[in-house]
């Protein structure tokens, strides 16, 4: 004898559509802890110390030019100069002959000597110089020079 099938039963191994659905597992819901934001945003004290040294180091190199440039291994005939030193120790920069500060004119420089007494005759007073170190050139010469009368 057959059997005939039962309601909701399907001998195909097919749902049935009129059966009832089981219905889903409750799904998980996973709780993780909130994540602090990564801290790539902003500058660091180390990068803002950085900048701060690079400036100042640029800022000292170009000072350090500007003087330089302006000594008097730069002295030309015609040029005027004053003394930011003593006597005893002369340390001759170049300014403009109008200046105020201006106290002695180049008459003539004499390079690759010390010998001041190529001036006699020439000007009032030898100044001898030889430069050495980082910023000098690194020669020796003798500025042959007069003192401003005011």
């Amino acid at each position: 004898m057959t059997q005939t099938p039962q309601y909701g039963s399907n001998p195909y191994g097919q749902p049935d559509p009129h059966a009832q659905q089981q219905p889903y597992p409750a799904q998980q819901q996973w709780s993780a802890q909130p994540t602090q934001p990564a801290r790539n945003g902003g500058i660091g004290f180390k990068k803002i110390l950085k900048g701060i040294v690079v400036v100042v180091a640029l800022i000292m190199c170009g000072v350090g030019y500007v003087a330089s440039r302006d000594d008097a291994d730069k002295a030309e005939a015609g040029d005027c100069l004053k003394n930011n030193g003593s006597m005893a120790a002369p340390d001759l920069q170049v300014v403009k002959c109008g200046a105020a500060e201006a106290t002695y004119t180049v008459v003539e420089v004499i390079p690759d000597t010390l010998d001041t007494a190529k001036c006699e005759g020439k000007s009032d007073i030898g100044y001898q110089e030889r430069t050495s170190g980082r910023r000098s050139s690194g020669k020796q010469f003798v500025l042959c020079i007069n003192e401003i009368k005011k």
